[in-house]
């Protein structure tokens, strides 16, 4: 299978590496996708646990505000006073100090006692007016001592500075930043995370980021509602571990989709368009029948068969793809296809031996000036004479005669000989061969079928071989298969040739050439 799916890749690169791109582009897309739902919901999870912590966080400001009448009937400051500041603040563990304010000065407080010096509440990041409240956010209690707080005219409540620690942490990991305000964000109370300023610049328009993923959490009761941002990494935060995990699932998905796409491509292609291809990329190869005088049992010449192997559909019959070619106008194109190659590859047994090559070819073919050309050059090249060559004509279409005896004159100026294929078929008759000066008649197998064992013999043939002991033809007879054919030609014909089963099986070009050496 790994040497299949090499030797596609081999054969069709471009589809591997379009196969490749598009699936790394598609893997990359996948990814992206499933992480951006993991890191949105995560950023919403995220959203509704500030909402949660901050609508506790009111609820508690709102329950120990609640108490500020138990408060009062105690002189401001005293030991009594204090006490009950610090038993209400027990229970609410988002509050960190109940105090007691005077002119936005604080003068006690539970967890401070009376003070000997009241500390300012003048010195803040934000103030924001909510109602009878004002809330004053990062305000400066003393040195290094920072804290969010809200009061009334004398009284004031201190958020923990441990209220939102959990979510800075997870800020911290997840790069997350979040802004929690009123419910148009005109106001805004509480930051968390690093990059709030820019979480703040994409949600009021003043910025803009493609990979910012934004999400937005309100709340039903209080006038509240949390902001989260996070950026979305482009390169899964250049983690190599995963970028390697998707280049090389992507290659692997990759390759098996384009060699399941070449594969069903392929079966699926017509055979037309796969004989087509089969011609330009040279995929044809030839076998060669040998034929045999007869009398001696000697060979006399051989034919050249074109054969077609194709890798998915097997052997297909020159039956089958020669009348395809010549429906569709590609029989040119193969006789080009027999001259080129069947001669080169034949050339050193004709310069060793006194044997004839025959070739079959279309009479458009004889009569096509491409096609003499290419003869010519390539007998030239391999240094063939012109009477080693014995061109098989059979038209299965209408034909000029007189065109094909003009243009045979061109070709037997250099040597060239020419047999009538098919003869005793409606291809080839009696008025072809009184017309065509032809050297070799080759007379067709369903003639030499009608031969049987009792050697009653179809009149016809009877007739046909009176006629031919007569002509100076050669005469060849196909598809000679059984001892009682070969002795009916030899007792009737003994001058003729055969080829057939009963003599050779079609040879490559190696086995021909050991049985011409014995």
């Amino acid at each position: 299978m790994k040497l299949r799916i090499l030797n596609f890749a081999i054969r069709r690169p471009r589809v591997y590496f379009v196969s490749v791109m598009l699936t790394i582009i598609l893997c990359y897309g996948i990814g992206s996708g499933s992480y951006y739902l993991y890191l949105h919901e995560k950023l919403e999870v995220y959203s509704n646990s500030i909402l949660s912590r901050s609508d506790s966080l009111i609820k508690q400001v709102q329950l120990i505000d609640g108490l500020r009448d138990e408060f009062s009937v105690y002189s401001p400051c005293s030991e009594q006073y204090l006490h009950e500041l610090r038993k209400r603040l027990w229970p609410y563990p988002l509050i960190k100090d109940i105090a007691y304010v005077r002119d936005q000065l604080v003068v006690c407080s539970a967890l401070w006692g009376k003070l000997s010096t009241p500390l300012s509440l003048n010195l803040y990041r934000n103030k924001v007016n909510r109602g009878s409240y004002i809330w004053v956010f990062d305000a400066l209690i003393e040195e290094n001592i920072i804290a969010d707080v809200l009061y009334t005219n004398n009284f004031a409540i201190t958020v923990s500075p441990f209220a939102f620690q959990r979510f800075w942490q997870e800020a911290e990991k997840m790069n997350f930043s979040a802004i929690v305000g009123d419910y148009n964000h005109k106001n805004h109370f509480f930051n968390i995370g690093n990059n709030t300023k820019l979480l703040e610049a994409i949600e009021h328009h003043q910025a803009h980021r493609l990979n910012y993923i934004i999400t937005r959490s309100c709340s039903s009761i209080e006038d509240i509602c949390v902001i989260t941002g996070a950026e979305f990494p482009i390169l899964f935060n250049n983690n190599i571990y995963i970028l390697a995990l998707l280049i090389s699932v992507s290659i692997i998905i990759g390759f098996l989709n384009s060699a399941l796409y070449i594969s069903i491509t392929e079966k699926n292609q017509s055979l037309l368009s796969r004989f087509e291809d089969a011609i330009l990329k040279e995929k044809f190869h030839f076998v060669y029948q040998p034929i045999y005088n007869v009398e001696a049992r000697s060979v006399i010449g051989a034919e050249a068969l074109i054969r077609w192997n194709d890798h998915h559909m097997g052997n297909i019959g020159p039956d089958i793809f020669i009348p395809l070619a010549e429906k569709n106008g590609l029989i040119n194109k193969v006789s080009l296809y027999v001259v080129e190659h069947a001669l080169a590859e034949f050339a050193p047994i004709l310069h060793r031996y006194n044997i004839t090559l025959s070739i079959n070819v279309n009479c458009s073919d004889i009569c096509n000036d491409v096609f003499r050309a290419k003869l010519f050059t390539i007998l030239e090249r391999e240094k063939i004479p012109g009477n080693l060559i014995m061109l098989e004509i059979t038209e299965r279409q209408n034909a000029n005669i007189e065109e094909i005896k003009k243009a045979m004159i061109l070709y037997k100026d250099s040597g060239i000989q020419f047999a009538l294929d098919d003869f005793g078929t409606g291809y080839s008759n009696l008025n072809w061969l009184s017309l065509l000066d032809v050297e070799e008649i080759k007379i067709d197998k369903s003639l030499i079928d009608c031969i049987s064992t009792e050697f009653s013999v179809n009149p016809i043939l009877t007739g046909l071989i009176g006629m031919l002991n007569n002509m100076p033809n050669l005469v060849v007879f196909e598809g000679v298969e059984t001892e009682t054919q070969y002795r009916f030609l030899l007792e009737n014909v003994p001058d003729c040739c055969a080829q057939g089963w009963y003599f050779s099986k079609p040879m490559k070009f190696e086995e021909i050439s050991a049985l011409l050496i014995c």
